[in-house]
């Protein structure tokens, strides 16, 4: 089986993400953006935007943050992406388990992924098998290379995170393996987090049909 690599020291964790375009700090700042809307959530607001606004509003952060910088939205059939500049990478936002940040175990979503997902995990899959194989061709812009995920996990004490690039998931829409792992620091919090056991939502594709004549 495949040992995903881990990158968890400081200074490699910034020179790891420089190589993908990216600044640690940015990405904690769309984290803690988000908790900002989390922690202003009470019982009366709908259930489901509970459980989701963590991972919402991060996206939103996140593009916020990284499309001045050139990256740009993608939410083809439902699934929200930022794609970076060169369309060779695109990061997707995910609620974790509690496996988030802990390098001696495998982390995975904390619910069920939709079929865009499993597709984009496969595309990792592949690009890992043949890359030796295949001949270098142009990047596709309407489909990324690479897919990788902001995991967060809100605790007690603190938020805990990751961005990681996964390569195996089941048909139930859990991931079980990734090819490297980039932890990064944890934002410290006071108070209890919020929890809430959320329904089972995959991604959802919404046809709208004209209405005939």
């Amino acid at each position: 089986m495949q040992t995903a690599k881990i990158v968890h020291d400081p200074a490699d964790v910034s020179t790891r993400l420089a190589e993908l375009g990216l600044k640690e700090e940015l990405l904690l700042e769309a984290l803690r953006q988000a908790n900002l809307y989390r922690v202003r959530t009470t019982n009366h607001h709908p259930r489901l935007y509970r459980y989701q606004v963590m991972t919402a509003e991060t996206i939103a952060a996140l593009r916020d943050l990284l499309v001045p910088e050139g990256w740009q939205k993608l939410d083809e059939g439902q699934y929200e992406l930022t794609r970076n500049p060169s369309g060779t990478m695109a990061i997707a936002v995910a609620s974790g388990d509690d496996n988030v940040a802990q390098v001696e175990r495998t982390p995975s979503n904390k619910s069920p992924k939709g079929r865009h997902t499993i597709a984009a995990v496969e595309s990792n899959r592949q690009a890992d098998m043949f890359a030796d194989l295949l001949p270098v061709k142009e990047v596709d812009t309407e489909t990324p290379r690479d897919t990788w995920v902001l995991l967060h996990r809100v605790t007690k004490s603190g938020i805990h995170s990751e961005l990681s690039r996964p390569t195996e998931i089941s048909d139930d829409g859990m991931i079980a393996l990734w090819s490297e792992r980039i932890l990064l620091g944890k934002i410290e919090l006071d108070g209890d987090p919020v929890q809430i056991n959320p329904p089972d939502q995959p991604d959802i594709d919404i046809v709208i049909s004209k209405k005939s004549a």
